[in-house]
């Protein structure tokens, strides 16, 4: 990511673009929401920004068309040799309709008969912006903070255009994460929950790791990780990859993906890679107790 590069923020109404373009702008960003497509040209000039400009584009706007947005950003290509990235927001049309249900928002789209048309309609008129698109997000099953810490990880001018990497232990019961690059089972482990004693702990503790480790699997699994992320993330790194999201799971969520997180994690910042890591089952518990 360079000083210089022009973010375009675009998806359907109530995927959350709002939510995107403030997330930017708390990350250093210039930033600009509902920018109709005719505007665009005046509001970016062929002079370089000292920091990435990102702009939300309002498809109620009477001069919006895929085709002219494409256009236009074409000519910034051409004026300014930068780089233009489309991060395109999907979203399930059941989930949409209790958004806009919950909020009461009129749908930017009009004339239709019912507002599951008007999503529909919307869909033809941006879809074929996402095979455009250099990211896809689909928050569906995100929670404005999810997506806040997602988009956290995956853009920050703030951390010299390093690789951002963020490993995160879920549950094979709840569902596996949305944008998930590489995922790992760890259910083969020996299970902590069900020794008594160690169900308590979750896979941070002592405890837990002295029990996964003498698992007879355990180093042999850790060791294929490791090799494999030495492997992989120089290649991503040199081909310009701005995030890689590594995702362990297990039955519960709290044991054998979470110790297995952590290790990784260690691991790589200790050879100086940048990341975040989430436990997205102790995080819902400890939302549970505030």
């Amino acid at each position: 990511m360079k000083p210089h590069d022009l973010f375009l923020v675009i998806g359907q109404s109530g995927a959350g673009r709002t939510t995107v373009i403030h997330v930017l702008d708390d990350q250093g960003f210039d930033t600009l929401d509902n920018v109709p497509i005719h505007l665009i040209s005046r509001i970016v000039s062929d002079q370089l920004f000292d920091k990435p400009l990102a702009l939300g584009v309002d498809i109620s706007s009477k001069s919006f068309s895929s085709e002219n947005l494409l256009k236009e950003l074409n000519n910034w290509r051409v004026k300014s040799n930068s780089n233009v990235i489309i991060i395109f927001l999907t979203c399930k049309t059941e989930t949409l309709l209790n958004r806009f249900s919950v909020t009461r928002r009129p749908h930017p789209i009009t004339g239709e008969k019912s507002l599951k048309n008007s999503i529909k309609k919307e869909l033809e008129i941006v879809g074929s912006l996402r095979d455009h698109a250099d990211f896809i997000i689909d928050t569906s099953s995100t929670s404005p903070n999810d997506l806040r810490l997602q988009l956290s990880a995956m853009f920050s001018i703030k951390r010299n255009q390093n690789i951002q990497i963020l490993i995160q232990s879920f549950s094979f019961r709840k569902r596996i994460p949305h944008g998930l690059d590489m995922v790992f089972d760890c259910r083969f482990l020996k299970n902590p929950y069900w020794v008594a004693e160690l169900r308590d702990f979750d896979g941070r503790a002592e405890e837990i790791k002295q029990f996964i480790e003498k698992d007879q699997n355990w180093d042999n699994f850790f060791d294929k990780i490791t090799k494999l992320s030495n492997f992989l993330l120089p290649i991503f790194k040199k081909d310009r990859r701005s995030y890689f999201t590594i995702g362990f799971g297990c039955t519960g969520g709290k044991h054998r993906s979470v110790f297995t997180t952590e290790a990784l994690a260690k691991f790589l910042a200790a050879n100086d890679w940048e990341l975040s890591v989430r436990h997205l089952e102790l995080e819902k518990e400890t939302d549970k107790l505030i």
